[in-house]
């Protein structure tokens, strides 16, 4: 039987390093069953999210694992694009916001049983969305050899095709194109899943630039921004660690340059979320209002969002 392993990391953002791995079989299990303590932390998520305590459920993820399932890299590695040592063969598939638990299970029913690409597909803790790991022909040769940066364009061309084809539901997360984007544990009991020999495989790609289309073995890869995940965020850390005084004002700035680079795709929505408020409670100028400036920071990134800025 074919399986798949891929790293896993800590849920504390600020710690990127991959802690080991985990086989997709067993990342069935855990999110279709997980261990008592797991599932406690879930419901305390669950708990936090409907009396709207952002802090406590950000304190309270930290304790889960996430994951990334279309990449290898080496244990101890961080989670970055340059540490990338080759692609699994599996896509992230995040459908968000959708309004209700009802219509959530309705279309996490119909995309498992529509896409034989597919290998599982559950909701999200939040239970208003809606996850799913893809097969997909795994991007990764030019001249017989892993080449890196052109094997993250050739997913995010796979990943356009894919968004192309799931537009038709509604709620695409386009930050998925992202591959080391990193997804953090969730629980559904009622997961849907097939194994991998059972899989088709998606090899679909649509490639925003003409030239790519014709590269030949003997090309020299010119073109890529594989490290844009990591320039988006770096900046807006050393923006708030350099804080002393006139926060709101800064908070508000980065806040909304980091809203622009989700919107762009190279973040996700929550992972800025929780990037600033780690960073805002870590600068000893901004403890007098932590409140007030994580309030500032996350209407400073939904309104970036609304203004893609793309490197």
């Amino acid at each position: 039987m074919t399986d798949i392993k891929f790293p896993y990391y800590s849920g504390y953002i600020q710690n990127p390093r991959a802690l080991g791995y985990i086989s997709l079989t067993k990342f069935i299990q855990v999110h279709k069953n997980p261990d008592e303590k797991t599932l406690d932390i879930i419901k305390q998520i669950s708990i936090a999210r409907e009396e709207k305590n952002e802090k406590l459920k950000a304190k309270l993820k930290q304790r889960l694992n996430a994951f990334t399932p279309s990449v290898y890299l080496n244990i101890g590695d961080a989670r970055r694009y340059k540490n990338i040592k080759a692609f699994t063969g599996l896509m992230q598939i995040d459908l968000d916001k959708i309004p209700t638990e009802e219509e959530a299970i309705g279309l996490k029913e119909h995309i498992f049983h529509t896409h034989e690409e597919i290998a599982c597909a559950y909701l999200s803790p939040s239970r208003r969305g809606v996850k799913a790991l893809m097969r997909i022909k795994t991007p990764s040769m030019i001249g017989g050899a892993f080449t890196r940066e052109y094997a993250i364009d050739r997913y995010k061309a796979m990943h356009r095709a894919v968004e192309q084809e799931f537009l038709q539901y509604g709620y695409f997360d386009s930050s998925t194109k992202n591959s080391i984007l990193p997804l953090f544990l969730s629980y559904d009991k009622d997961l849907l899943f097939r194994s991998l020999d059972e899989c088709k495989i998606w090899t679909t790609e649509k490639w925003i630039d003409k030239e790519y289309e014709n590269l030949n073995e003997d090309d020299t890869f010119k073109h890529s921004d594989y490290d844009n995940h990591n320039k988006a965020t770096d900046i807006v850390i050393n923006a708030i660690r350099t804080i002393t005084d006139n926060g709101h004002p800064q908070v508000r700035t980065a806040s909304l340059i980091l809203g622009s680079r989700v919107g762009a795709g190279y973040i996700s929505r929550q992972e800025a979320y929780d990037l600033m408020e780690n960073l805002i409670k870590s600068n000893s100028y901004l403890q007098k209002n932590v409140r007030g400036y994580i309030k500032t920071s996350r209407w400073g990134i939904d309104n970036g969002i609304n203004n893609p800025k793309y490197f």
